[in-house]
């Protein structure tokens, strides 16, 4: 599968190279088509190639918490949404806590681009908003990020 790639906050200079290629390399991986519904399994072919990387399972935002991202290696968090678009919002709260509270020092987010969304279902995330949406909320959301948008 192919991804574009964009930078927040200077997040590819801050995210490893070694890192950055687990993460892509993840990607490429992926045979899944693209198809309506077909998120939860681009989901799990993508995390079952990250763990083979040894990346984590699901973290909590904090300790004793249900709330959490969807991987986690060394100082990186990593959330995949497939999903609905407002869980996207969630996704960049749960990150932002992370990286106050320094369990994070860098994030990536995958997500699909807007053409890539419109084929998975209808008010998908999509890399395209959020890397606009970034701009204005920037104040708010300062972690060092990668988007990598799937194509």
């Amino acid at each position: 599968m192919k991804y574009v790639l964009y930078s927040h906050f200077a997040g590819e200079k801050q995210m490893s190279i070694a890192i950055q290629k687990e993460i892509k390399d993840s990607i490429n991986s992926i045979t899944v088509k693209p198809a309506k519904g077909a998120g939860k399994k681009l989901r799990m072919a993508f995390l079952s190639n990250l763990k083979t990387a040894g990346w984590s399972s699901e973290v909590a935002v904090s300790k004793g918490s249900k709330i959490t991202i969807t991987s986690m290696k060394n100082d990186v968090g990593l959330c995949m949404q497939t999903g609905n678009m407002g869980r996207m919002y969630a996704d960049l709260m749960k990150l932002q806590t992370m990286y106050l509270d320094n369990s994070i020092k860098v994030a990536a987010i995958v997500v699909p681009s807007a053409p890539f969304a419109k084929i998975l279902g209808s008010n998908i995330a999509q890399a395209d908003r959020l890397e606009k949406e970034l701009e204005i909320f920037k104040k708010a959301y300062h972690v060092p990020t990668i988007i990598f948008a799937l194509e």
